[in-house]
């Protein structure tokens, strides 16, 4: 005997509200703050390293010890933590503008947000791998190749990152604008950042906080405003009359 399901019932209902919390503006927001939380903390845990003016021996002394290795393992975890959080973050907020979404600056926005967390990894493996290399051959790197992997750091993540972020900054100001998504004075904050990173021409590490900044800042507004669900479906027209 065949059992009927309640009239309205959806057998796939809880599934669709699962689905819907996962891809909720409150789990956007969230995965906004993880990001910008495990950039600053690894990329703050990361620059403790000796200068670029660092003499031969100040090097050998800082990577004497196991110390920095294991804080550098630990924090290249955290900041793939950060990574996985801000694609979350990127992924939601597309879906949510929907139809509404204008297709060059969306695409903009995903493809430099795609760019900006690979340049992240990038900049970040070369600060941590001479305390990798620590840990993993058990010998102190040498100074000269720890300086050099110190330097390339400091232009992916000084020079580059900031001004790929600025691109993903200005395109998501772009959406704000077109679409409503957010509040005019964060769009005209947000451009103001962004032009102000991008023209930034010296090797200045705290530009690498804007982004992590930015992200906070948009996830704690889109917590207290949210973002449009996207175009509402057209009413049917009325048949004309016969």
């Amino acid at each position: 005997m065949s059992t009927a399901q309640p009239h309205g019932h959806d057998p796939l209902l809880p599934s669709k509200r699962a689905r819907r919390r996962w891809t909720s503006l409150q789990a956007a927001a969230i995965a906004g703050l993880v990001c910008a939380a495990s950039w600053t903390t690894a990329i703050l845990g990361l620059s403790d390293i000796p200068d670029l003016d660092a003499t031969r021996a100040e090097v050998v002394r800082f990577y004497a010890t196991g110390g920095s290795s294991l804080n550098a393992v630990a924090l290249l975890q955290v900041l793939v933590v950060g990574n996985i959080g801000f694609l979350w973050f990127v992924g939601v907020i597309r879906a949510r503008l929907g139809l509404q979404e204008p297709k060059m600056f969306g695409t903009v926005f995903l493809g430099g947000s795609i760019l900006l967390a690979g340049l992240i990894f990038l900049g970040a493996a070369a600060l941590a791998a001479p305390a990798v290399l620590r840990e993993v051959a058990g010998v102190a790197p040498d100074p000269g190749a720890a300086s050099m992997s110190r330097g390339f750091a400091s232009i992916v993540l000084s020079l580059f990152t900031p001004r790929v972020g600025t691109l993903v900054i200005l395109s998501a100001s772009a959406l704000g604008l077109r679409t409503g998504a957010l509040p005019r004075w964060l769009v005209i904050l947000s451009y103001v950042a962004g032009i102000a990173s991008f023209i930034t021409v010296t090797v200045s590490h705290p530009v690498v906080y804007v982004m992590p900044a930015w992200i906070a800042l948009v996830s704690i507004v889109m917590l207290v405003h949210g973002v449009p669900q996207g175009p509402a479906e057209p009413a049917p027209s009325a048949a004309p009359a016969a």
